[in-house]
């Protein structure tokens, strides 16, 4: 006997955001999200940094994510990434 959730269709993409259209509907500037993200990190978040993240030249680690779900009021988890820090070679 199946269960409900062994009937559902696969699970699809769900719709998202772009982290700077994020930014522009909740009024915030580039500084007030670093300040916020700042004060969870325990350490600066520049705001080149920021941008090169919006822009999807540099990766979020999961601390800055963190951050940026507290910056933003956002629930634990709700943003997620591919992104894959570099292994550095010893």
């Amino acid at each position: 006997m199946a269960t409900t959730y062994q009937q559902q269709r696969d699970r699809r993409t769900p719709p998202h955001v772009a982290l700077a259209d994020l930014r522009f509907v909740s009024g915030k500037t580039l500084d007030e999200v670093c300040v916020a993200a700042s004060e969870v990190l325990d350490k600066p978040l520049t705001r080149g940094a920021l941008s090169a993240i919006e822009n999807g030249l540099r990766g979020p680690s999961a601390r800055v994510l963190a951050a940026l779900e507290v910056a933003y009021g956002l629930r634990t988890g709700a943003l997620v990434t591919n992104y894959e820090p570099r292994t550095r070679v010893a």
